[in-house]
């Protein structure tokens, strides 16, 4: 399993998290890879042949959606969208599948999307409040904000 990231603060910042989590459940985690934020085509095909040349046959994909989208069609122009490989998506990508151009979506066939879950309890809600109350003191011109936490 490879983690696939941006190569800024964004991407970053999720890594050592990420890591941890797929090690917790015994994840081999021979390479990391890292993709610039404006990277070129042949710049993503290149990451591609050396996944490929490595054997990967799971990725995680933690980029913002523009990039992702480009990464899987280049991914499938390679043949890494077929059958023995996995795709999986962080929320980003996720969260604006519906605003991505109809052939990105088509290149993302198959592709596992994951999404965080936040439990409404008693903590959360208190949570809600102290935020909206502390966001009001320091926004008073700003009326009735919410934290959104689906």
């Amino acid at each position: 399993m490879v983690p696939i990231y941006v190569d800024n603060e964004f991407g970053e910042g999720i890594s050592p998290f990420l890591s941890d989590a797929l090690l917790d459940i015994n994840a081999r985690i021979p390479y990391r890879s890292v993709i610039p934020p404006f990277a070129s085509k042949d710049r993503i095909v290149a990451k591609l042949y050396k996944l490929m040349t490595m054997q990967t046959m799971v990725f995680v994909v933690h980029m913002f959606p523009t990039l992702a989208s480009q990464f899987f069609a280049k991914a499938e122009g390679v043949g890494m969208m077929s059958e023995g490989y996995v795709g999986i998506v962080t929320d980003t990508a996720v969260n604006v599948l519906g605003l991505l151009d109809p052939s990105a979506i088509d290149s993302m066939q198959g592709v596992l999307g994951v999404e965080p879950y936040v439990p409404t309890t008693k903590h959360l809600a208190n949570f809600k409040n102290r935020w909206k109350t502390k966001f009001q003191r320091k926004n008073p011109t700003i009326i009735n904000a919410e934290l959104v936490s689906e």
